[in-house]
């Protein structure tokens, strides 16, 4: 097979029309009871099943799963030392790959979450799976502002390449690439396969705030920077905010909390500099939410909530849950999943 008959065999692998499934992450910890688990939910069949995340490391001390693309899921297995392992896994063989760390990295030590952002995707640019993962170091600038130092974080990003198995510190553009404090992982990332970038919700932590921001990172141009949050409303506390696709745009859904203690969820869709303006648009606001619900996500531009029992999208049952009594409310994400036996 000649190298131009295998791209084309492997664009047809990766882009033909497969079974949509969701792979459901719920989690809950109180420093006293710990419970992680993963479904995968045919939410036309209202089918639900407990998915086992493969052991990869001595010391199971819980994982977290990165993203998913064609069929493979990125997750990280923590460890109580250096040995956290990054490892891509397909749910339909069984088969693991571990994705081996560099022995002389000039990055930091703390390569897993929260000390750093981590993102998988398919780049169809060279035709290979690829996870970026991006640091934030202390830079003390001589600049003077009010006599005071001022201190900025430089951001530098590496990826790794699935067909080489190796990783290699690229170099970005873009306005941002400087952030104000050391970058913490707090929420979800999702892809925007229209635009090939990669968002989080992160934490830039400094002496002085505690600051959330929005993270990208576009793979096709290698840029990076960040994108500040919609204005807060001063009669209402935010409890919890994440990020998500919506009609092919990027959304993030914040949940409000009144002074009466009444919930309420809303959307806002970001548009960038290739449309009319750039900032944030309020679509809907849903409310008043039951204290028993929790935001989960976004599954084809509808919003999916979930109480202890059930996942449903507005009046409609997705599936339902396996219960724990002992947990009033958990917390979710959710990836797109596409069944599909490509190797590893």
């Amino acid at each position: 097979m000649t190298m131009f008959q295998k791209f084309v065999s492997d664009y047809s692998f990766h882009s033909r029309k497969r079974k949509q499934l969701l792979i459901l992450d719920r989690f809950y910890w109180n420093g006293q009871i710990c419970c992680h688990n993963l479904f995968l939910v045919d939410p036309k069949m209202k089918d639900l099943k407990e998915l086992n995340v493969p052991l990869v490391s001595d010391c199971d001390m819980g994982f977290k799963v990165i993203s998913t693309c064609n069929g493979l899921v990125c997750v990280l297995h923590y460890s109580i030392d250096q040995s956290s392992c990054l490892f891509l896994w397909n749910p339909l063989t069984m088969q693991t790959k571990p994705i081996l760390e560099p022995q002389n990295s000039a990055l930091l030590l703390y390569k897993v979450p929260p000390n750093c952002l981590i993102g998988f995707y398919f780049n169809q640019y060279v035709n290979d799976y690829e996870v970026v993962r991006v640091h934030s170091f202390e830079d003390i600038e001589s600049a003077c502002l009010d006599d005071y130092l001022i201190k900025v974080c430089v951001v530098r990003v590496e990826k790794y390449s699935r067909r080489s198995g190796l990783w290699r510190e690229i170099e970005c553009y873009g306005p941002s690439v400087f952030v104000n404090g050391i970058l913490f992982w707090t929420e979800n990332c999702v892809t925007l396969e229209e635009k090939k970038t990669l968002f989080w919700i992160a934490m830039e932590v400094s002496e002085k705030i505690n600051h959330e921001v929005i993270i990208y990172f576009n793979f096709k141009h290698s840029n990076i920077g960040k994108i500040e949050f919609p204005y807060k409303s001063k009669d209402c506390s935010e409890v919890y905010k994440k990020v998500a696709v919506y009609n092919d745009s990027l959304a993030l859904l914040i949940c409000s909390e009144n002074k009466c203690m009444e919930q309420c969820l809303n959307l806002w869709v970001f548009h960038d500099e290739y449309e009319d303006f750039q900032g944030w648009s309020k679509l809907f606001t849903i409310g008043m939410l039951s204290r028993l619900e929790c935001l989960v996500g976004i599954w084809k531009d509808e919003v999916l909530m979930a109480t202890p029992k059930v996942l449903h999208c507005g009046s409609r049952i997705m599936a339902l849950l396996q219960g724990n009594d002992l947990i009033s409310r958990f917390s979710y994400n959710v990836f797109n999943y596409d069944e599909n036996n490509v190797p590893l």
